[in-house]
């Protein structure tokens, strides 16, 4: 109670200004006294709510807006008083300085208010920005495992729960397809060195075959000619009348050599021919890889149209379209062109 009563006889004291001291009238005085009483009575008034709201727990949203409606009405006073100054400085030359002084204690007993209660209005958009700010660095680790460019400069804290969950949900899903990508890749790649190695062997082993086949004709040639040797000595130690036996043989045993070479060497031209061939496809295979890739990076280009986000904006969705209308036209130049390789 003694508490009370000291702050009234202070109040008191701070809006008692003395009319003489600025040389005016007692009447004139009270005729301006008069204009700001009425300013200081509503701010009375509103002591009691400001005791109240100063009482109430800042972390409740409720009580921002209750000390952010009370300080309107702070400023509605102080800005009322500041007009009644105006006017009667205008009209009252002479009493300048008294009226000033009435707007000075007006100002220091609504200042502090106004600035505590801004401290209440405020304390709910802190919370605010500070959640935001814990939800980005949240999103973000959520986010790391993805390789996300430039991460750090999405909005991901302003994002509704929705938008978020369609968002992770559209880069795990384009990273699985990269991931998926470079192992089909993988795979490509070794099984066409498989492919490539068991087509070497199967050379390898055909190579001994032919040489083994051309071995044994050439020794099949060798006893041949051996055996015409031994059919010419025996011609000549014949008689003269199996002279021309002995040669009708061997024209006919010559006949038979030159188709058998002639065999050989058809048989030659068709082994070079299936060479060649195999070299032809072998330059085949060796582009393979190349095509696959640009196969997959097609599929790519279609899966980047595909998840491109929605727009809103008629101007971004025009842009979306242009840019979903150039990436078609890319991916079949690429299809086009890898399909000649």
């Amino acid at each position: 109670m003694a508490t009370k009563t000291k702050k009234a006889e202070q109040k008191k004291e701070l809006i008692h200004i003395d009319p003489t001291e600025y040389g005016i009238e007692e009447n004139k005085a009270k005729e301006i006294a008069a204009q700001f009483k009425p300013m200081l009575e509503k701010m009375e008034s509103l002591e009691s709510e400001f005791n109240d709201i100063i009482k109430l727990p800042i972390e409740d949203a409720e009580t921002s807006a209750k000390a952010k409606a009370l300080r309107l009405k702070y400023v509605k006073v102080r800005t009322g008083t500041a007009e009644i100054h105006k006017q009667q400085k205008a009209f009252y030359l002479s009493a300048g300085r008294f009226i000033d002084g009435w707007k000075n204690t007006q100002l220091f007993a609504s200042q502090g208010i106004e600035e505590k209660l801004e401290g209440i209005e405020k304390y709910q958009e802190m919370l605010e920005e500070k959640r935001i700010e814990a939800l980005q660095r949240e999103r973000q680790e959520a986010l790391a495992p993805y390789d996300v460019e430039n991460v750090e400069q999405l909005a991901l804290g302003m994002m509704t729960d929705e938008i978020w969950n369609n968002f992770i949900l559209g880069m795990k899903t384009s990273h699985e397809q990269k991931v998926a990508a470079e192992k089909k890749a993988e795979e490509d790649r070794i099984a066409l060195e498989k492919k490539e190695a068991a087509e070497r062997e199967a050379q390898r082993l055909e190579n001994i075959r032919l040489k083994a086949e051309a071995e044994a004709k050439e020794k099949a040639l060798e006893l041949e000619r051996k055996a015409a040797a031994e059919a010419q000595a025996k011609a000549d130690a014949e008689a003269k009348k199996l002279q021309e036996a002995a040669d009708k043989k061997l024209k006919a045993e010559q006949d038979k050599a030159a188709e058998l070479s002639a065999k050989l060497r058809a048989k030659e031209d068709e082994e070079k021919r299936i060479q060649e061939e195999k070299k032809t496809a072998e330059k085949k295979a060796l582009a393979a890889p190349d095509k696959a890739k640009l196969v997959a990076l097609a599929g790519q280009l279609d899966l980047i149209a595909i998840d491109i986000p929605a727009m809103k904006s008629p101007e971004a969705k025009a842009i979306v379209a242009d840019a979903k209308t150039l990436i078609a036209k890319l991916t079949t130049f690429i299809k086009e062109k890898s399909a000649k390789i």
